[in-house]
């Protein structure tokens, strides 16, 4: 009984806590997510990979002094972004978040293409999800979203 009531009241703090909060103004408002990024040790063989591999497109070459620190990789001129900057000097191994998830028409496909071209693929979901890892070893996802209505 004394659960349920610490339960309740949490749950009502909670709750008012939320309400309290102030909304972002509308003209403030974030429209979309631009995109993701990872640290990268080797820029320009990362940049090399994600267009080689993935067929993405330089998008844009952000430079101090006239050399290259970052990278913004894409589809599309206005789609969303991969930013790939360098950090030569961070640990090895992949970044700390979770993944990259591009959204393909055919994930099985493009793994099995990719598998020809020497990456190692893992399948997730038959068909709709397969992970795969850039060479830093940052995680990459290839999604397939279900037909809609499923």
């Amino acid at each position: 009984m004394r659960s349920d009531i610490a339960i309740l009241a949490a749950l009502a703090l909670s709750s008012t806590t939320a309400a309290g909060a102030a909304e972002i103004p509308a003209k403030l408002m974030p429209k979309a997510i631009a995109g993701s990024g990872f640290n990268v040790r080797d820029l320009e063989a990362q940049r090399a990979w994600y267009q080689e591999k993935l067929g993405m497109r330089l998008i844009n070459t952000m430079s101090r002094q006239g050399k290259p620190f970052e990278y913004l990789m894409g589809y599309a001129p206005d789609g969303t972004i991969v930013a790939l900057l360098a950090s030569p000097n961070r640990p090895e191994g992949p970044n700390a978040m979770s993944r990259l998830i591009l959204e393909v028409p055919d994930a099985k496909g493009l793994a099995d293409f990719l598998g020809t071209q020497g990456v190692k693929t893992r399948e997730v979901i038959p068909g709709t999800a397969y992970f795969l890892a850039d060479p830093e070893g940052n995680p990459v996802e290839l999604y397939t979203p279900p037909p809609r209505g499923k």
